[in-house]
């Protein structure tokens, strides 16, 4: 028996080609031996070969397919090592260029990558909107993202923690045009290299920066219906060792949220004790620009350095009205008032990084030193009235005004080196430092002095420090056809928050290890793979202010500053299919939580809620993940994602029942098909069952979207055309029980959005360049 090892390559760059398709066939029966994808390095090995004749072809989106003839004797060495070269797919005829177009999805056991560049939607929508395309990813009516039923995700901007998805990024996330990113990538188990934040696992966002030498660029503008439009300008110039890159976008929107919210009071003993109702509208009209730009320099063949920054302000102006209703235990109305709320308010974020890489003589060996510098913060003016009905009295006004920042530092140092041609280390050290500031003005209108005073009873201000260090060590081997990583991140952190308003600091310091462990087999027909590791979820400083804010004053909010962090064990184990026209990806995973945090509302009195954050005892849920793609069709490209997964809740520690569980899933199918080579729709459906909480439950959701393209003028102008929400049925309604009351309350937008917007794309490209690797490399 032989093992044949393939290394493939591309020309004239010599590197290594991950992912491509590499077939061994035995020429004397034409039946294929093996099949399977080269690794990072561009190498695959097929193990227990037989002598005799055989056909090694190797394809690859781009690239010219490959076919290599070999003969295997009985005396021939135990290890035969095959090199194959593919050459960039080029072809001209009559000035037109044929070029292969990317999957808008590419799967596997452990990462899925959405090209976002080749989803209509993302043409006219936010990063909000593309998000709930991506499978195991689902966004909620309020923006708020969570990943395999788990809202504790950890977002990353290019790799990297970034301030834009602090404790806004739910707003953030609809303000960032979908036309700047590239591509999404969520990994639900990541190595010890990366920040264990997050429960369920990491989404990372890439930016676009183009790498076609010349100047090239894209114009793009897409206008809606109620007033909405948007518009960004991407540009790049590459020349010589120097990349340029930048990218502006404005966005304007007109957003309408319309509520109603019905609760029942009990008593002592459990019976009817009056009646609330609530029915609001809360409309705004953010304006937002958001700006990235930077550069790269390969000043030699060794070295490179690369500055960037971004900015994203946003100014808007919201105007709210609560209708609100009081009944005693008859139902008879006994009081009746509306409360107003005028709010101009401004955000900003802003970020730079500067990046240095050292690439060693041995292939594969580098070091990368990366800094980060950044800020963030809200500046907003709450002006409320109360208007009184039943019984008709004076109206009352109440000022509350909120200023918020946030800065950070990041210094990061990774250092990789192969050991040999089957091994590979990582050594790395990670620090984070932020200093934020949460200052709360409440000031209330004096009837007989006429002026509005300050209330000091409920003005605070709290600051939160705190600062991580961490190292981490990965190995990672590949011995035929199994490999494994196995990696340790050690972290210490310290935080303070400082209740500046009572003199008061409380102090939490704690240390602890985070293994990760991956182990993966590939056989004839697919590949098993098996994951674990251990993650952690930390209390933003919102979460952490004693303070409450008092914007409602029958809705009472405030964090905790006893929460401790919540501890995760994440395992998954699954099987990857890939064959001509298809792919198939199911997966098992298991999450167990301790210290969980979950949002607790209890009543004060008959008419005021309060809503905080406290520690479970622990939380567990399982499920499986079925993702099926279909590929190389010439009129449709499909997929479709199916979460099904079992979620139990231990709640004793909040007085109610010892143990709650639910099964829940969640659906998403999205279709591409190609009408025309210059023409394409685009159906996207998404649905989510009954989710639980601890006290209480979420009911199902539905949405609908679809979209077209056309492109014009040799692929250089394209039109497009998009209507989200079709039928109007995007409504979230949330249950709460608890011994005092029980509520439901129902929540909508104005989510059916009409946009027609133009693109054109402009600039001279050189020689095809290497597309941009994955930042989350650790696939095995």
């Amino acid at each position: 028996m032989h093992t044949v090892v393939v290394l493939v390559t591309d020309s004239p760059n010599r590197e290594g080609v991950e992912l491509a398709v590499v077939q061994l066939i035995n020429t004397d029966g034409n039946k294929t031996i093996g099949a399977g994808v080269s690794n990072k390095k561009g190498r695959i090995e097929f193990a227990n070969i037989e002598a005799g004749n055989y056909l090694l072809r190797c394809s690859f989106s781009g690239f010219l397919p490959v076919d290599s003839l070999i003969r295997i004797a009985a005396q021939s060495p135990k290890s035969i090592s095959i090199s194959l070269v593919l050459q960039t797919d080029i072809k001209k005829l009559n000035e037109v260029t044929v070029t292969t177009r990317r999957s808008l999805l590419n799967t596997s056991i452990d990462r899925k990558v959405y090209n976002v560049s080749q989803d209509i939607m993302a043409q006219t929508g936010s990063v909000s909107d593309v998000l709930k395309n991506v499978p195991s990813v689902e966004v909620d009516i309020e923006g708020n993202v969570s990943l395999r039923g788990s809202g504790d995700v950890m977002i990353l901007i290019n790799g990297r923690p970034s301030p834009l998805m602090g404790r806004n990024k739910a707003e953030v996330l609809q303000q960032i045009p979908a036309n700047s990113i590239e591509r999404i990538e969520v990994i639900t188990n990541p190595s010890a290299r990366f920040r264990p934040d997050g429960t369920s696992g990491i989404i990372n966002i890439v930016l676009k920066k183009n790498t076609k030498t010349g100047l090239n660029g894209t114009v793009i503008g897409n206008i809606g219906n109620k007033q909405r439009s948007n518009a960004s300008l991407n540009l790049n110039l590459r020349k010589e060792q120097f990349n340029w890159f930048a990218n502006y976008s404005l966005r304007q929107e007109d957003r309408n949220r319309f509520g109603r919210l019905e609760r029942e009071n009990y008593d002592s003993t459990g019976k009817p004790d009056g009646f609330y109702r609530e029915s609001s509208r809360l409309k705004s009209r953010p304006l937002s620009h958001f700006l990235t730009g930077g550069f790269e320099w390969e000043f030699d063949k060794k070295n490179t350095i690369g500055l960037s920054a971004s900015t994203l302000p946003n100014k808007q102006t919201r105007n709210d009205r609560q209708m609100r209703s009081f009944f005693d235990a008859q139902n008879t109305l006994y009081s009746q008032f509306d409360r107003t709320r005028f709010a101009p308010a401004k955000e900003w974020e802003r970020n730079a990084t500067f990046f240095w890489q050292h690439n060693f003589d041995s292939d594969g060996q580098e070091l990368r030193l990366e800094a980060n510098m950044s800020s963030d913060g809200e500046d907003e003016k709450n002006y409320y009235s109360n208007i009184f009905y039943t019984p008709p009295q004076q109206s009352l006004f109440d000022n509350n005004w909120v200023y918020q920042t946030e800065k950070s530092k990041q210094l990061t140092l990774d250092y990789v080196k192969p050991i040999g041609e089957d091994a590979q280390l990582e050594l790395g050290y990670a620090g984070s430092f932020m200093n934020a500031l949460i200052d709360f003005y409440v000031e209330q209108y004096d009837t007989v002095q006429k002026i509005f005073i300050k209330d000091p009873a409920v003005s605070n201000v709290f600051r939160y420090k705190d600062g991580l260090h961490a190292v981490y060590g990965t190995y990672e081997r590949t011995a035929g056809n199994f490999s494994f990583n196995a990696g340790l991140r050690a972290e210490a952190a310290f935080t303070n928050s400082i209740l500046e308003t009572l003199d008061s600091t409380i102090r939490n310091n704690y240390f602890q290890l985070y293994p990760t462990l991956h182990l993966a087999l590939k056989r004839e027909k697919g590949e098993w793979q098996l994951n674990y590791s251990r993650r952690v979820n930390r209390a933003d400083p919102d979460e952490l202010n004693p303070f409450p804010e008092y914007i409602d004053p029958l809705n009472l909010r405030a964090g905790n500053p006893k929460l401790q962090p919540e501890y995760i064990h994440s395992v998954e184990f699954g099987y990857q299919i890939n064959r001509k026209h298809f792919s198939f990806v199911p997966s098992l995973y298991y999450r167990y939580k301790y210290n969980g945090f979950t949002t607790v509302t209890k009543a004060l009195n008959d008419s005021v809620l309060f809503t905080t954050r406290e520690n479970l005892s622990r939380d567990q849920s399982a499920g499986l993940e079925l993702i099926f793609s279909t590929k190389g069709f010439k009129f449709v490209t499909a997929n479709l994602n199916t979460n099904i997964f079992y979620n139990s809740i231990d709640a004793s520690a909040l007085g109610g029942s010892s143990k709650k569980s639910i099964v829940s899933m969640s659906a998403n199918f999205n279709a591409l098909f190609t009408v025309t080579k210059s023409t394409m729709l685009q159906l996207t459906s998404i649905y989510r069952s009954a989710r639980q909480t601890a006290q209480g439950k979420q009911y199902p959701t539905f949405v609908m979207n679809i979209g077209a393209r056309q492109n014009l003028f040799n692929n250089k102008l394209t039109v497009t055309c998009t209507l989200s929400d079709i039928f109007k049925t995007l409504e979230q309604r949330t249950f709460i029980e608890t011994a005092f009351f029980s509520q439901n309350s129902y929540n909508r937008r104005d989510a059916q959005v009409f946009y027609l917007g133009m693109s054109y794309r402009f600039g001279k490209s050189g020689k095809k360049q290497q597309e941009e690797k994955l930042q989350f490399d650790n696939s095995l």
